[in-house]
């Protein structure tokens, strides 16, 4: 379902694939120990998704509150940053 802007100021949504869906779903901390990371998490502020890079390109968006995008951005950002460290480590 796309995301519907409303009159709220801020908005937080949650992108992803059908298999980090599934597990978001299931529930958030199901996805945040997975290793999945086909989703991403936005800031949506005043209905405005066109300067949103990359948000067009997901086929699942949920509107989530605050505390869970905080949750899913910190969890992205560790997952990504082991992947950072695991290639940087292969090479040197």
């Amino acid at each position: 379902m796309p995301f519907q802007p409303s009159d709220d100021f801020i908005k937080y949504v949650f992108c992803s694939n059908m298999e980090a869906k599934v597990l978001f779903q299931d529930s958030i901390e199901t996805l945040i120990d997975s290793e999945n990371l086909d989703f991403m998490v936005f800031k949506v502020v005043d209905g405005k998704v066109k300067n949103l890079s990359g948000y067009d390109e997901w086929s699942e968006i949920i509107e989530i509150d605050e505390t869970t995008f905080k949750k899913l951005h910190l969890n992205l950002c560790q997952k990504m940053g082991r992947v950072v460290r695991t290639n940087f480590m292969d090479n040197p």
